[in-house]
């Protein structure tokens, strides 16, 4: 009977004691297992961070590129300009052919070197860099003066728009390196347009 009892007693101490090692190794793997998760999760936060800031922060925008020696605020495409800051040839024009009708508005294209102008009476033209008229427009509602429209075309050309009897009907006369072309004031006709010879070239309807 006390043997039985050693034996119970031994066992009861044996299991306490593995129940303390159990114990023990229990929780310094329950230690491990948290390190290795705070450690986890501390690079996750990072990780998820640096992803936010990405998809936050906006891309970088490209500026522009500035000329070498530039050191205004922007590029300037256009501005006013002085009467006498225009090529003789433009002023000679507008002395000989507008009538004395003031000019009110005089911008100067930059990258073009053209020049805008405004008369008082509403008619608006423009002049290329070296003073030849490239475009005149009567304003809305007008037409030209013939006298004023055969300024700006050839002769040959006013002539035949005299001959079918639109002298007096242009609103518009734009001009460049492939000819002419006209805005008419017309029930039928919109635009007629013609090489630099005079040429009659297309028509086009309303």
């Amino acid at each position: 009977m006390k043997a039985l009892r050693r034996i119970g007693s031994k066992m009861k101490e044996t299991a306490k004691h593995l129940s303390r090692k159990g114990i023990r190794l229990a929780s310094d793997r329950l230690r491990s297992l948290l390190g290795t998760g705070a450690i986890l999760l501390t690079a996750i936060c990072a990780s998820a961070a640096a992803d936010g800031d990405q998809a936050i922060s906006p891309a970088p925008a490209a500026m522009p590129e500035t000329p070498m020696g530039f050191t205004g605020v922007g590029p300037v495409i256009s501005g006013s300009v002085s009467y006498d800051d225009m090529p003789s040839k433009a002023r000679k024009f507008l002395e000989r052919h507008c009538d004395g009708h003031a000019v009110v508005r005089l911008d100067k294209e930059f990258a073009s070197g053209c020049y805008n102008v405004r008369l008082a009476d509403g008619i608006d033209l423009g002049f290329n860099e070296k003073g030849n008229i490239t475009e005149i427009e009567a304003p809305e509602g007008y037409c030209l003066a013939p006298t004023l429209l055969k300024a700006v075309v050839p002769g040959k050309l006013y002539q035949l728009l005299d001959h079918n009897g639109f002298s007096e009907s242009v609103s518009a006369v734009h001009h460049d390196r492939m000819g002419y072309r006209l805005d008419i004031a017309d029930p039928v006709f919109d635009q007629v347009c013609y090489d630099p010879s005079g040429v009659l070239t297309m028509i086009v309807d309303k």
